[in-house]
């Protein structure tokens, strides 16, 4: 901070939120969420610290991962749960990283886990089943070093979870843009009476 002051444009600091920065306890992970919880007090600290200079202090928060950390003594129903809600490093990453480049002022939060990307998640929860685990708790995804040696080539491919992660991003036309496609589908199967649907 003392370092980016004296730039031209400042800078930004971010603090990587997690389990237990609200005071929740993390069974299997007391270290890790003591500090996240004192992470709280140390943001708020930093943010009246730097108000009168050109350092920005934000948090990120990159919801759940799917990390050697959070496996670590995960049980069945943990994982089953972590097929539905978590997300691979880099794709968390490629959804964070720009929005943290383009942040002004102080005391921002950059979130992943948004409410509208659980709710997606739950309303898609079937199609998510087996997705990272089986359902003996195996992994079935590709270890990290051939995700990384694959990642240029998958980079010019179209996904699903691209399609819904631009969905995600602003949800009122989300929902409105999904409403309209479900309605017009449902008026041109069922043969209304509108003519030429």
């Amino acid at each position: 901070m003392d370092v980016m002051q004296y730039q031209e444009k400042g800078g930004h600091v971010f603090n990587m939120d997690g389990a237990g920065s609200g005071g929740s306890s993390t069974p299997l992970t007391a270290v890790y969420g003591s500090t996240k919880c004192g992470l709280r007090q140390f943001q708020a600290s930093l943010m009246k610290e730097s108000r009168r200079s050109k350092v920005g202090v934000h948090t990120a928060s990159p919801g759940m991962v799917l990390t050697d950390l959070l496996l670590s003594g995960s049980s069945l129903q943990n994982k089953q749960m972590f097929n539905i809600i978590c997300e691979l490093p880099e794709t968390v990453a490629r959804t964070l990283v720009p929005r943290m480049r383009v942040v002004k002022g102080s005391g921002k939060a950059v979130n992943y886990l948004t409410p509208p990307r659980i709710l997606l998640a739950l309303v898609t929860a079937w199609v998510r089943r087996g997705r990272w685990f089986d359902e003996e708790g195996r992994a079935v995804y590709a270890a990290e070093a051939d995700r990384i040696r694959n990642w240029a080539e998958s980079r010019t491919r179209f996904s699903f979870t691209d399609a819904m992660e631009m969905y995600t991003e602003n949800t009122w036309v989300s929902v409105f843009s999904l409403s309209v496609v479900c309605a017009f589908i449902m008026l041109s199967s069922s043969g209304g009476p509108f003519p030429g649907t």
